[in-house]
């Protein structure tokens, strides 16, 4: 590798250990991995409602759009648009994720395959 290309990869791997990517984003690689143990989210304040998104066309008919949603990180509510996973199995079908209004506050329940 050249230099110029060591010197970009490190910047990039530097932006991603500040960026604002908790644990539970999910993105089109670990999709299919979301159904695993998750430490639980709660906050005090209620998310914003949904933004709506422009649906692209699916890259395959075994690609399943996985909607985005608002995560809360830094004290503030950052919307994580949606994306599109391939399925872990023929008809599995996508649940999505949701914040659900509990005692303590608003716990983020995962989304996940069923």
């Amino acid at each position: 590798m050249t230099r110029v290309t060591l010197l970009a990869l490190a910047f990039l791997w530097g932006l991603s250990l500040v960026s604002c990517r908790p644990h539970w984003v999910i993105v089109e690689h670990d999709v299919a991995s979301a159904a695993g143990p998750h430490e639980e989210k709660v906050v005090g304040d209620e998310p914003p409602a949904p933004n709506t998104e422009v649906v692209p066309a699916p890259p395959s008919p075994n690609h399943v759009w996985v909607e985005g949603y608002w995560t809360h990180c830094y004290n503030g509510w950052v919307w994580m648009p949606g994306c599109y996973a391939l399925r872990p199995r023929l008809h599995a079908v996508w649940v999505s994720g949701y914040w659900e209004r509990h005692p303590r506050g608003w716990v983020w329940i995962y989304g996940r395959w069923s």
